[in-house]
């Protein structure tokens, strides 16, 4: 479950919403993850280190929980996982924060990574509109 007490900036709003067809659109071209500057870099942002993505990885998984998707956050990983084919979300402050607010636990990545990949992709971008 999510924390949505903090107030979502249009912007915030545009770029979870993005985020969520970026990586949906991933898992259709049969991308395993997406890094987080491969995401910064899709989502158009200056920085492309994935610096400033939190709120909107946050803001993505509480969209996908209303629209009863996984959490979408879990497939967005490191460079490091993703090359060595083990994609995990970084062992840092920034996943701490995610975590914590998406109420999910490492352990539980694997596993949602995995509902994730079975999701019907077309049809779930379909629903979620632009």
């Amino acid at each position: 479950m999510t924390d949505r007490e903090t107030i979502v900036t249009p912007l915030t709003a545009l770029r979870a919403r993005a985020t969520i067809h970026i990586v949906g659109q991933a898992l259709q071209a049969g991308e395993l993850a997406v890094t987080y500057s491969e995401l910064a870099r899709r989502l158009g942002m200056s920085k492309v280190n994935g610096q400033g993505l939190n709120a909107y990885l946050i803001e993505a998984a509480a969209i996908c929980a209303e629209q009863g998707l996984p959490n979408i956050g879990v497939l967005v990983v490191s460079q490091d996982s993703l090359a060595a084919g083990e994609p995990m979300p970084a062992q840092s402050a920034l996943s701490t924060l995610f975590f914590t607010k998406t109420g999910l636990a490492r352990d539980d990545v694997p596993a949602e990574q995995a509902r994730l990949r079975a999701v019907d992709w077309a049809a779930a971008l379909t629903r979620l509109g632009s």
